[in-house]
């Protein structure tokens, strides 16, 4: 929906919500206005602040609840057995009765509206959410049916080169393979599917993380720190490993070599938090409000980083920190005033 629209929509909304309301107060200033007691009615007697109740038993076997307040001169009666209530003789009451029904349906107008634009936003998403994950996925489908397409012409005659390619071909089916199962993982995260319950031991887990990282990129140096205390959290002990080696790939896929990167590992306000942060270049200022999102690309300074490398830059691997992290009642963010980027977990213990 185009600006203009939208802005039109919130008038019509909220004016018509306002014009109702000023209706409403206009007309019960208009019906209050009448004749005062003494110029043309009686004088209307206040009503008392109790009610009766009796039951009067009728020829038929039937009966009949009459609730009365005192001081009214109106009666109403809605089925049977029948309810009759005395209320003040005041217009006021019968044209609030009249109003109520039209101002319920501009609420309910309003909330309809809301919902629409909700499902258009959603579906919006969906579908941008889709049309990206084709795109990811067809890159390497596209380099696969290539390689086929140049075997099928002769052109892999040559041993080497036939291994080569070969090789090229399993990487690029990993690939397709592990973006995959991160969007299987994104979407069982989004549905609340249950994920393991048991207790996790952090620093270890790091310890693991820290090693693996350095196994991919020895020209990342990671430096790791676990201060003194108990760093036990509940929850599933692959997925927690995925979301910290994740940052640590983050770091590998988006800064040069020799970028230097600390893990910390702490405990703060009952909070179990871990911290990524690495000296590179940091992520850009367009990106940091989107960075959690899926299929977010920042600055590749690296080539592509091998298949069996976690967290394989195809732009869903902060989106899957945050949805695990999530997932397991804590947070994430991207903490602002640093050179490189900085990364802050918090999990409850």
């Amino acid at each position: 929906m185009s600006a203009p629209r939208l802005l039109n929509s919130a008038w019509i909304l909220h004016g018509g919500a306002a014009v109702g309301a000023l209706s409403l107060v206009v007309l019960l200033f208009v019906v209050s206005a009448g004749p005062a007691p003494g110029e043309g009615r009686p004088p209307v007697r206040p009503a008392t602040t109790y009610a009766t109740a009796r039951h009067a038993t009728t020829a038929g076997g039937g009966g009949e609840w009459v609730a009365v307040i005192h001081g009214g001169a109106q009666r109403m009666a809605i089925g049977r057995p029948t309810v009759s209530l005395r209320v003040p003789g005041s217009r006021v009451f019968k044209l609030a009765l009249l109003l109520l029904p039209l101002l319920a349906a501009i609420g309910l107008s309003a909330q309809m509206r809301r919902d629409r634009d909700h499902r258009r936003k959603s579906e919006q998403r969906m579908m941008a959410f889709v049309a990206t994950a084709c795109h990811e996925l067809r890159t390497p489908l596209t380099a696969v049916s290539g390689y086929v397409q140049l075997a099928r012409l002769g052109g892999l005659a040559d041993l080497e080169k036939f291994d080569l390619v070969m090789a090229r071909m399993t990487d690029e089916t990993r690939r397709m393979s592990a973006l995959l199962d991160e969007l299987m993982l994104l979407a069982r995260l989004d549905l609340g599917q249950p994920l393991g319950n048991e207790p996790v031991n952090l620093a270890q887990l790091c310890r693991e993380a820290v090693a693996d990282a350095q196994a991919c990129s020895p020209h990342h140096p990671i430096r790791l720190t676990i201060l003194p205390g108990t760093h036990a959290v509940t929850g599933d002990r692959d997925r927690l490993y995925q979301a910290v080696a994740n940052l640590l790939a983050n770091v590998r896929h988006h800064t040069p070599g020799g970028t230097r990167t600390a893990l910390g590992l702490g405990t703060e306000d009952g909070f179990r938090v871990i911290e990524v942060i690495d000296d590179g270049p940091g992520i850009p200022v367009e990106l940091r409000g989107s960075a959690f999102e899926p299929f977010v690309h920042g600055r590749r300074t690296v080539t592509r980083a091998p298949v069996a490398d976690a967290g394989g830059g195809n732009g869903l691997g902060l989106s899957v920190v945050a949805a695990i992290v999530a997932a397991h009642g804590g947070t994430v963010s991207l903490e602002p005033g640093h050179r490189g980027a900085w990364f802050r977990i918090r999990l409850p213990a």
